[in-house]
């Protein structure tokens, strides 16, 4: 799927950039990128809800283990 993306005159040159230094073409720098994001995303929501998790089934020990 093709698309238009709108950029600023410094964003732009940070692609350019990132592509030259990379080795890698424009559209494959924004592709990674995007990946990239997606997977910190999903790592980030993992730890959330095992964060919640936590607190919501050990949360009186973790209190009293802090007033220790």
């Amino acid at each position: 799927m093709a698309i238009n993306l709108r950029l600023t005159v410094e964003e732009q040159e940070l692609l350019d950039a990132l592509a030259a230094d990379s080795g890698l073409s424009k559209n494959d720098v924004l592709r990674r990128a995007l990946v990239e994001k997606a997977a910190r995303e999903g790592h980030r929501a993992k730890v959330d809800a095992s964060f919640e998790w936590t607190v919501t089934r050990y949360g009186d020990l973790l209190r009293r283990l802090g007033e220790a």
